[in-house]
């Protein structure tokens, strides 16, 4: 009898194939001792395997590259940059001057930055213990010759079945044979999550007994849209995936002929439809889906997964990079957002009892100014390639805005004076994302040149309700009218003050949130590239007349349960 279970969603799609186990190499730091003439000898050996990892990472980097987004390809950039990490040499060599074996020093060294990543809050920064872990892991299996997990040499259709995919490991997956990858462990942010999405090879995570249920060689449907795994699968159940991946199929290839279109209502008002993006990796899937601008341009991937901040130079050409490739498309910078949720280990930041609540975003840009000039002085530089517009997160005072765009200025003015001539003004706006922000919008919209509404945060901050926490997820409520009369509030301050006023996070992308938005006469959504062709064909089927109605309505509701009523009763009807 088949058997389905369910895990944490990854990456989209439908994959069918054999089970292949994908088990960890067998690799234990040895605990011989050594006495002192044996110290040299473990040194050179370590040495010997640090040279050996650079030409092994340099080619797995060469080939990812071949296949896969530069974002992918970088993983391994920040696996380079540790195996010459000072520190971490230092503690090694130290290590097996103090008699512990080259293994031995290794692996020490490696649980010190393991404990350290996974005792973060961020998942982001937690799942960068796993970096680690794969960098100490292959320096030990080159000391005793052992080979690491090899997926090259996969042949037929398969799912990947795994405790957790290594990064080395992941990125030597091939869409051509592997069809679906299920892991015990692993979120979002895993490098097997990031290489999965970028070759739409659909994954799940979270099954912790996934092992213990599956035999190698069985067949397997993988539904990365519902987190599904179906063990053991009936001719039924495979005949109806397949007509579900074929109708996904058709579907993406009907989404096609929004390419080229405008972004616009049944009753013709437009809506700039952007895209989100981490970097110049991200542009082949912005083109492809025809955004009309980049929207969000998170720069925070730019300081994290490495070991120290990025350059100016670095930053310049990270920007240079996008703004070219958009043409004369305008193009949302924003700056350096951490904290809360993402932290940068390599600034030593004190410990906070709540981040979420403490020095983040725009707060650490103006306590540490230096970090934020050089970050400033690069989008200046990047300015003269494009049409760009620079956000500043987290701002909940006009102040806090005022003090950053007078820094913006200044290094704007500093460089037209180098280079003997002006450039272009350059426009600035901030982020909501908090009460304080939106209930002084009109305030601010006389100071800001544009808002974006982050609404993930405005809901956690509104509803008092962390959203990475389970216990109270029943309070995270899109929907609750609070939430609902903030955003329209900051939409009427941008029109009464000729401001646009667009929006980013998961609302962006909602059906249900997209109606009410219109409604409120919303500028622009900001959204992964892949959704835009989806949205862009929703939008050209409702009327912003229509979405006025109901959005006047939804805010005399008492509850988000009374607006998700009125919701779907209204668009069932028109």
């Amino acid at each position: 009898m088949p058997e389905i279970i369910t895990g944490l969603k990854l990456s989209e799609g439908i994959g069918f194939g054999s089970i292949f186990i994908s088990k960890r190499a067998d690799i234990e730091a040895s605990g011989r001792e050594i006495d002192a003439g044996q110290i040299e000898e473990e040194i050179s050996a370590y040495k010997e395997s640090i040279q050996e990892a650079h030409i092994q990472l340099r080619k797995l980097r060469e080939n990812v590259g071949e296949h896969l987004d530069e974002d992918s390809a970088a993983i391994f950039d920040a696996h380079i940059m540790m195996l010459d990490d000072p520190g971490f040499n230092e503690q090694i060599i130290n290590s097996i001057n103090n008699f512990n074996n080259a293994e031995k020093a290794i692996q020490l060294a490696g649980e010190v930055y393991i404990t350290k990543f996974e005792s973060l809050d961020s998942e982001y920064m937690k799942a960068r213990a796993l970096d680690v872990r794969d960098i100490c892991m292959r320096l030990v299996a080159n000391i005793q010759g052992v080979q690491l997990t090899d997926l090259t040499h996969v042949d037929e259709p398969v799912v990947v079945v795994a405790d957790e995919l290594t990064p080395s490991a992941s990125a030597q997956l091939d869409s051509k044979y592997i069809k679906g990858i299920i892991t015990a462990t692993g979120g979002m942010t895993s490098h097997s999550a990031i290489i999965a999405r970028s070759l739409n090879i659909p994954a799940i995570s979270g099954v912790a007994d996934i092992l213990s249920k599956v035999t190698h060689g069985d067949d397997i449907i993988i539904d990365g849209f519902t987190g599904d795994i179906v063990l053991s699968p009936t001719e039924v159940e495979m005949a109806a995936y397949s007509e579900k991946l074929k109708a996904q199929e058709e579907r993406e290839e009907k989404l096609k002929d929004f390419i080229g279109k405008e972004t616009k209502t049944l009753d013709g008002i437009n809506i700039s439809l952007y895209a989100n993006i981490k970097g110049p990796e991200d542009l082949n899937d912005v083109s492809s889906n025809d955004a009309e601008g980049i929207g969000l341009y998170r720069t925070e991937f730019l300081y994290m997964n490495r070991m120290n901040l990025p350059s100016e130079e670095e930053q310049f050409e990270a920007y240079k990079a996008v703004l070219s490739d958009m043409d004369d498309k305008p193009v949302i910078i924003r700056t350096l957002d951490i904290g809360g949720d993402k932290e940068l280990s390599y600034l030593n930041l004190p410990k906070e009892s709540n981040p979420f609540l403490g020095e983040r975003s725009i707060r650490f840009l103006l306590k540490n100014e230096e970090i934020f000039k050089t970050q400033l002085r690069a989008l200046v530089r990047a300015s003269e390639h494009g049409n760009l517009k620079v956000m500043f997160p987290m701002v909940t005072t006009i102040d806090e805005f005022n003090r950053a765009k007078a820094l913006l200025i200044e290094e704007k003015e500093k460089y037209e004076a180098e280079i003997g001539k002006e450039l272009n003004e350059i426009a600035a706006g901030i982020m909501v994302e908090t009460p304080s922000a939106a209930m002084i919008s009109d305030q601010l919209a006389k100071h800001v040149d544009f808002f974006s509404i982050g609404s993930n945060d405005l809901i956690q901050y509104t509803m008092a309700a962390d959203r990475l926490n389970e216990q109270v997820s029943d309070l995270y409520q899109t929907y609750h009218p609070s939430v609902l009369g903030l955003i329209k509030k900051v939409i009427d301050s941008g029109r009464n003050n000729n401001k646009w006023v667009g929006i980013c996070g998961e609302m962006a992308c909602d059906h249900k949130s997209i109606a009410l938005l219109t409604g409120f006469g919303i500028d622009e959504l900001s959204v992964s590239p892949k959704k835009i062709l989806g949205i862009r064909e929703y939008i050209s089927e409702i009327k912003k007349t229509d979405m006025e109605q109901l959005s006047e309505s939804v805010l005399s509701c008492d509850s988000a349960e009374d607006v998700l009523y009125l919701i779907e009763e209204h668009l069932n009807l028109t």
